[in-house]
């Protein structure tokens, strides 16, 4: 299925902040994006594999997955309970994702996701286990 004419080009990837709520609600691992909205909150949409559906295992599969959700339709989106508009300070930016092909770029260092992302997925976004 094509793109909405007017869908945006590139999402913004999100992480919760470590000590928001969105950190504590969501899915360990869930993937989030979104975009800023007009009154300054933030609409994301997220997926976290509650259901352990097989396409679903890798992170960037999911971020696929948000990102699909997030343009279905735009504006509107899919109708799902995986979104919500949300303050900023709920969220780190951590990278973008072009929906049209599903390319990853991720801004934030390993060290800074490994936290929310595992090991596993870590490596399959291309970074390198550090040395201790």
């Amino acid at each position: 299925m094509g793109l909405p004419v007017n869908a945006p080009d590139r999402l913004i990837l999100y992480m919760p902040h470590p000590e928001s709520r969105l950190s504590r609600q969501l899915a360990h691992g869930s993937a989030i994006v979104g975009l800023v909205l007009s009154n300054g909150l933030i609409r994301v949409y997220y997926e976290g594999n509650v259901i352990e559906a097989s396409n679903l295992v890798r992170y960037r599969a999911r971020v696929a997955r948000a990102a699909d959700r997030m343009i279905h339709n735009y504006p509107a989106g899919y109708p799902t309970r995986a979104r919500e508009d949300v303050d900023p300070r709920e969220v780190v930016e951590v990278g973008t994702i072009e929906p049209r092909t599903d390319q990853l770029e991720i801004t934030a260092s390993a060290n800074d996701l490994s936290w929310w992302i595992s090991p596993a997925d870590l490596a399959d976004l291309g970074f390198r286990a550090e040395a201790r």
